[in-house]
């Protein structure tokens, strides 16, 4: 009887022990991923909603809030471009979103990382944003070159951000209105962009701007105050963060 107790409390002991050593595990291993992940540590801050030069500034890679310290990638998209991004010491990563095999037999409707004429990519927006979440604290620029791609891409944006891993600024563009030098109507529909971002992932700073054309040596018109209160009327009232993006070498003649 006597050895049979003892038996039992060596029993009950070990399974205690193994009990104590697994959960010693799991918080150690909680605790190195909270540490190795990167992240930001200023709620007000690190929110898709959040002012992205306060963010930046946050993690101490501007010294003042001035747009003209923050570096920019723009078009990483295929899978070579986004790593070659997330390499550099680059701030802010602008990418452009497209359906694959869009308006083609072969159309899925699945959000791609392509620049029109481009309908096929090596890299998805899932793949992008898991890649870029999981990888690095850089800012988030998304450009719509299709309407299709709107709503599946909000969907799973608003998903990643109630699972916590949007913890960054976030900026949604499109060109919703025609300007200069464009003979044809290429713009994103604005009335149901803007409805989709109200509806589906209101926490982004907006980005919407005009189709541009600018040819080098050739007579070039360029932003017009009816354009401006256009773009006035469409987004005004809106309750998001607004900024407009607008070619450079136009805007001094505007």
């Amino acid at each position: 009887m006597a050895c049979k107790k003892c038996s039992n409390k060596w029993a009950i002991a070990s399974v205690a022990s193994v009990i104590v050593v697994f959960v010693i595990g799991l918080v150690l291993c909680f605790t190195l991923q909270e540490v190795t992940q990167p992240g930001c540590k200023q709620d007000e801050v690190c929110r898709p909603d959040a002012d992205m030069l306060d963010y930046l500034l946050s993690l101490g890679q501007i010294s003042q809030r001035d747009g003209l310290l923050v570096t920019w990638y723009h078009g990483a998209n295929s899978q070579e471009e986004m790593r070659a991004a997330l390499n550099s010491s680059v701030m802010v990563l602008e990418a452009d979103i497209t359906v694959e095999g869009l308006n083609t037999a072969n159309e899925t409707g699945v959000p791609i990382m392509a620049h029109p004429p481009a309908i096929y990519s090596d890299n998805t927006l899932h793949q992008w944003l898991e890649a870029v979440l999981a990888s690095s604290q850089k800012g988030i620029k998304l450009d719509f070159k299709s309407l299709k791609a709107v709503g599946p891409s909000l969907d799973l944006l608003q998903q990643l951000t109630l699972d916590g891993k949007v913890r960054r600024p976030v900026w949604i563009n499109a060109d919703i209105l025609r300007g200069p030098n464009v003979p044809i109507s290429t713009e994103i529909n604005a009335t149901q962009f803007l409805a989709l971002v109200q509806e589906k992932y209101p926490e982004a700073t907006l980005s919407p701007g005009w189709t541009t054309l600018y040819v080098p040596l050739f007579p070039n018109s360029t932003y017009t105050r009816d354009m401006v209160e256009k773009m006035q009327g469409l987004v005004g009232a809106l309750p998001q963060r607004v900024t407009f993006p607008v070619r450079a070498v136009m805007v001094r003649a505007a």
